[in-house]
């Protein structure tokens, strides 16, 4: 009886420990909040009519995604863990370089993402300035979002699979 009750003591406390864990994790809205404090430009989801004068305007202010300068990122898999790894220098740039993109998106009807995985990416103070939530599809929605990214459809997923599943 007495290491049962010290086995079920050990089980609280890690169940315990697993629940302060998964609690302190941020949540997506979270980071949005936290991005919407630290950016001033964030376009509407532009239509083709309007999508070249967007993207006029957002080429003459030199507007990119993230609005800010990064300095780093995450990556995050939506798992039960939430695991996370700092991407790499290179890693980081393919990454910006395939976003900021307009060729890397195709127009279409989005539905509803099942998220797998975002990153967060930061600026030299570790402020968060920018989210990407992405499902296997290809269906990317950004924060803060700029015309460029169209509706969000990436047509080419092989270079975010590279990061993501090295």
């Amino acid at each position: 009886m007495k290491r049962f009750k010290i086995l079920l003591a050990i089980l609280c406390t890690l169940l315990l420990l697993f629940i302060v864990f998964i609690s302190l994790r941020p949540s997506l809205e979270d980071i949005k909040k936290e991005i919407s404090k630290n950016t001033a430009y964030f376009a509407d989801t532009p239509l083709p009519p309007q999508y070249d004068s967007l993207c006029k305007v957002e080429d003459e202010k030199g507007i990119s995604f993230p609005t800010k300068k990064v300095q780093y990122a995450t990556l995050t898999k939506n798992n039960l863990w939430k695991t996370a790894k700092r991407l790499e220098t290179d890693e980081l740039k393919t990454l910006l370089t395939l976003l900021n993109d307009s060729a890397s998106y195709d127009w279409g009807e989005l539905g509803t993402p099942e998220i797998n995985y975002y990153f967060t990416f930061y600026d030299e103070n570790g402020n968060r300035v920018g989210l990407t939530t992405i499902d296997l599809e290809g269906m990317a929605y950004s924060y803060p979002m700029i015309a460029k990214m169209k509706w969000g459809q990436l047509k080419d997923m092989e270079p975010i699979n590279e990061i993501v599943f090295e």
